[in-house]
């Protein structure tokens, strides 16, 4: 396997727009104070992203990854430990499908 520069250079050009998008947000929210709607945008985002990162295979699914999310959704609220609640909807899942197919 050969290094190329073409692919080199394009891997590091990305790599500074991603950094300096990253790092321009923090460097304009220190400076600027944003209006209270967008400061309301900015703390209602991460759950719209969460549930649009969870909705289209719970969906696709079925039963089995509802049984599953409804585990995790237990577990979390019993326990308050997220990685328990991982794994018992994995296991959840995991379990309704050998037991449906």
């Amino acid at each position: 396997m050969e290094l190329r520069g073409d692919v080199l250079l394009a891997i590091l050009g990305m790599a500074l727009v991603t950094y300096a998008c990253r790092a321009g947000g923090y460097a304009v929210l220190r400076a600027v104070r944003p209006p209270p709607v967008v400061e309301a945008m900015l703390r209602h985002l991460p759950g719209a992203l969460f549930m649009a990162d969870v909705t289209p295979p719970l969906v696709a699914g079925g039963l089995a990854a509802w049984l599953g999310a409804a585990a995790v959704v237990a577990v979390q609220v019993a326990t308050r430990n997220l990685g328990l609640a991982i794994c018992a909807g994995v296991a959840a899942v995991w379990g309704a499908q050998a037991m449906l197919w």
